[in-house]
């Protein structure tokens, strides 16, 4: 994997007035054609050099592209071999699933079990998938859901996944988008773009440049608008945030998000944001979760013998701090 050519600037001041989502854009030059579609539980935009009637159907073939993977991976979708898994125990032996479910094995493996793509029921229990539900389970319930989440409950073959039991769910959510930006990217560079910028949510991806000069973006101050990094990406780079601040609701002072840690069923302290830098949007999207659930120590151990990825990380006393 080459190395990541990438300008960091941590700002002590927020920024503001400047974003777009989370987007900071500073460029001058040729014409900007930008398009957004709500795909993946989520607002996505593409950004793309050029006039609308030269990119408009490059563009929608990779949102095209998206709204596939957005099908396929979708658990509440009836037609999708995830929920047929989770609901009807039916065994998934669609090529492209199965080989993002290696993919988050592998993640799995290398965390420590920080990222599991069984936590399903767990999310369920605290009510993070519908507004209006969250709440503090019973710790009982916790308790009992935990004998539910963990990889050892599926069976992991070239060509089909199983369970060994009807309760066990699983959610890709914490790496599909990730994989659909890739998706996209592919797409967009098959119809011979040769720049672009596209963001669903908190992952964004960049290759090219505007003018000759690199795609420069921001990432979100989790407590405030504007943003508090800085980021010039030089040839091309996949970036994924997970935050505190996506799902959460507060009850009697303390605040319980979504990124919940699979061995406690809680979760996970310590962090208010993790961004993950690496040139595969997928697993830049998977180790987001991973390293913000491992905790800041354990994130930076591992960091350090994986020169592809760099962090940012923003402590929940507000401290930034950037490895390596």
């Amino acid at each position: 994997m080459k190395k990541l050519a990438l300008l960091i600037v941590i700002f002590l001041l927020v920024i503001s007035g400047l974003l777009f989502g989370w987007i900071k854009l500073n460029h001058k030059g040729p014409e900007i054609t930008k398009r957004t579609r709500f795909l993946m539980d989520t607002y996505c935009t593409i950004q793309v050099p050029g006039k609308a009637e030269e990119v408009d159907k490059i563009i929608d073939a990779a949102f095209s592209r998206m709204e596939e993977v957005d099908q396929k991976f979708n658990i509440l979708n009836p037609k999708s071999p995830l929920y047929h898994f989770n609901n009807n125990n039916t065994p998934i032996t669609d090529p492209e699933i199965i080989n993002v479910i290696k993919i988050s094995q592998k993640v799995n493996q290398e965390s420590e079990g920080a990222f599991d793509i069984t936590v399903e029921p767990l999310v369920r229990l605290w009510g993070f998938y519908t507004d209006g539900s969250m709440h503090l389970p019973d710790k009982e319930d916790i308790r009992k859901i935990l004998n539910q989440i963990g990889l050892n409950h599926l069976k992991i073959t070239d060509d089909k996944i199983e369970k060994d039991s009807a309760e066990i769910h699983i959610d890709l959510g914490g790496i599909a988008k990730g994989y659909g930006i890739g998706e996209a990217v592919k797409s967009l560079k098959n119809n011979g773009l040769k720049s672009a910028l596209i963001e669903a949510g908190g992952q964004v991806y960049a290759f090219g440049t505007i003018n000759g000069q690199p795609w420069k973006i921001g990432i979100r101050n989790p407590r405030a608008n504007g943003v508090i990094a800085g980021l010039a990406v030089n040839k091309e780079s996949g970036i994924s945030t997970s935050g505190d601040y996506e799902r959460f609701f507060e009850e009697n002072g303390v605040r319980y998000h979504h990124i919940l840690d699979p061995k406690t069923g809680y979760p996970a302290r310590g962090l208010m944001s993790m961004s993950v830098i690496t040139e595969d949007p997928t697993l830049a999207d998977a180790w987001s979760t991973a390293l913000f659930v491992m905790g800041p120590e354990k994130a930076m151990q591992l960091v350090r013998k994986n020169p592809e990825i760099k962090i940012i990380i923003v402590m929940d006393d507000g401290k930034i701090i950037s490895c390596p």
